[in-house]
């Protein structure tokens, strides 16, 4: 899969967070998590169109959970051309064991709210 390149400011700070990550464990037991993924552009981005569709593919994918974190960077490294990138995966408990696997530059995430609610 290849992600479509968008033009960014060189120098911007982008975070992307997603709630919706869900990929299969090598039990064929599907693991949930958040993902946050952080870097500075070097004059571009990607198309979040593609990076959704990237996302939800992993559904059918199985992975080690150790290694998921670096396998969205690996994605995102061969597509576009940034810098100090990271990613964090915050995976749901499972079993009462809670997981956060990075790779890449380290970040700390922010989880913000979601303002646009409709009443």
């Amino acid at each position: 899969m290849e992600f479509r390149k968008v033009d960014a400011k060189e120098g911007t700070k982008i975070e992307y967070m997603s709630p919706e990550l869900l990929f299969l464990a090598q039990s064929g037991q599907p693991y949930r998590g958040t993902l946050y993924v952080n870097f500075i552009s070097k004059g571009e981005s990607f198309n979040l169109v593609d990076f959704k569709k990237y996302i939800t593919s992993l559904r059918a994918v199985t992975i080690n959970a150790e290694n998921i974190a670096y396998e969205i960077f690996d994605m995102i490294q061969t597509n576009v051309n940034v810098e100090a990138l990271g990613v964090i995966v915050d995976l749901t408990a499972r079993g009462g064991i809670q997981q956060r696997i990075g790779f890449g530059a380290s970040f700390e995430p922010v989880k913000k709210q979601n303002i646009f609610q409709v009443h």
